[in-house]
């Protein structure tokens, strides 16, 4: 995952619950409506064996991922999942952080679930202290990400129950783009399975 968006991943949740949680019950809302008239397509829905992440953008990125943790795998919905990384800024990410978040689920092929457009993510963070769990880490948790190599720590986000219905496993794509004044910061894609359950 590029760095920015992972770093959004660890920040979001823990200085913004309410934007966060908000996006993932239109995900997963989203997400069991148009797989409603699946219920006797199970048997067809391709099944992602084990989480895979890949760079989506150019190896000219500034922003470069050199681990990514999603646990557990497949994920469980509702549920918690487990998030952290490391990767590295190769020079400062200032405001605005456009982020673009494609959702897609695999049958016999890919079909969309959900478009996002975030016009500035920076505009979401806290301009105060951040939360100790990102300071410990060394994480800022506002604009400007500035240069150089972070570490998550391993964070714990509760995913809602869905009160629709999902198949028993369903094989998504989570593709996240940054863009800065219309130029690509980073692209990143993973492929993971959900259970419900």
């Amino acid at each position: 995952m590029k760095i920015s968006a992972c770093l959004l991943v660890v920040i979001l949740p823990v200085c913004c619950y309410g934007h966060w949680k908000e996006l993932l019950d239109e995900t997963l809302t989203t997400l069991a409506k148009r797989l409603e008239d699946a219920q006797m397509m199970d048997d067809i829905l391709y099944k992602q064996e084990k989480s895979t992440f890949e760079n989506c953008g150019s190896s000219s990125d500034p922003i470069d991922l050199v681990s990514l943790s999603v646990q557990p795998d497949p994920i469980k919905v509702p549920g918690n999942i487990t998030v952290s990384f490391s990767g590295k800024l190769s020079t400062d990410i200032t405001a605005p952080i456009a982020v673009s978040i494609v959702v897609e689920a695999q049958f016999v092929f890919w079909i969309h679930v959900l478009s996002k457009e975030i016009p500035d993510v920076c505009s979401m963070l806290p301009s105060g202290s951040c939360p100790p769990v990102l300071v410990k880490a060394g994480i800022p948790c506002h604009c400007p990400f500035k240069a150089g190599s972070y570490s998550s720590p391993s964070l714990t986000i509760p995913l809602p129950a869905v009160h629709s219905y999902i198949p028993p496993f369903t094989t998504i794509r989570v593709q996240v783009k940054l863009t800065h004044n219309g130029k690509e910061l980073g692209c990143y894609s993973l492929t993971t399975g959900i259970t419900s359950g």
